[in-house]
């Protein structure tokens, strides 16, 4: 088992990486970014508002984002080598506004999204001592990132019950779609698979499934190799380490 941490609005940002950093149970982290309309990369935190809290910064400009908790992706990642962090970082790149492809709208689009990918990769280049894997839900960005930045591991994020993965190195599982036949197929073809938790509750189902009266050493086994991807790093590690 693996524990990634997610940034959210638990912790400010400097807090959550003193957090993440020192606590040796935490095996890696993990960052939303988005593009902002004057094309800079920045880290957001992703709640119940986190839609309207994409749109606003696709629509605005970085300075124009003052009210929110919202960083640069580069102040990150450079205090992240100033720490000579040896842990892994997780990127999900959070589409546009504008990601659903149209005959209407295809070459803005295309372009924005290279774009976007453009300026990350200029960013996480300039950090080749970080272990950065980046991944995001959109299959079109996914698309790009694989010819653009053949260098990095990049992941699909999987939200609905579209099984049909597209072959990446490797997958995030939102937890209330949790399946064991497509996490076993995962495991046979070598891919990590990473279970995003998205609330206190699955944290008991997860451990009632795996480790309750019904588990096999199958499932125990399965659950070993698994990354958790969370807000709440600490009570996972006191869960499943008891």
């Amino acid at each position: 088992m693996r524990i990634i941490a997610q940034k959210s609005n638990a912790l400010n940002t400097e807090d959550f990486l003193q957090t993440s950093l020192t606590k040796n149970y935490i095996d890696a982290m993990s960052f939303n970014v988005a593009y902002t309309k004057d094309q800079r990369v920045v880290v957001f935190n992703w709640d119940a508002a986190g839609i309207a809290v994409k749109n606003t910064i696709n629509s605005s400009t970085f300075g124009e984002l003052k009210n929110y908790e919202i960083v640069l992706l580069e102040d990150i990642l450079q205090k992240l080598k100033e720490s000579s962090i040896r842990k892994d970082i997780y990127l999900n790149l959070v589409p546009t506004n504008q990601d659903l492809l149209s005959e209407e709208n295809i070459k803005e689009v295309t372009n924005e999204m290279k774009a976007y990918i453009a300026s990350v990769k200029t960013i996480v280049d300039t950090y080749s001592t970080l272990v950065i894997n980046i991944h995001s839900v959109s299959r079109n960005l996914i698309t790009m990132m694989k010819k653009e930045m053949p260098n990095y591991r990049i992941g699909f994020e999987v939200t609905g019950n579209d099984f049909n993965f597209i072959d990446v190195d490797y997958y995030i599982l939102l937890s209330s779609i949790h399946n064991d036949s497509i996490i076993d197929v995962l495991h046979k073809n070598k891919k990590e698979v990473i279970l995003y938790i998205l609330s206190d509750y699955y944290i008991s189902y997860l451990y009632e499934h795996y480790f309750g009266e019904k588990s096999t050493p199958e499932l125990q086994q399965t659950f070993s190799k698994l990354g958790l991807m969370t807000n709440y790093p600490d009570i996972i590690y006191k869960v499943f380490t008891a």
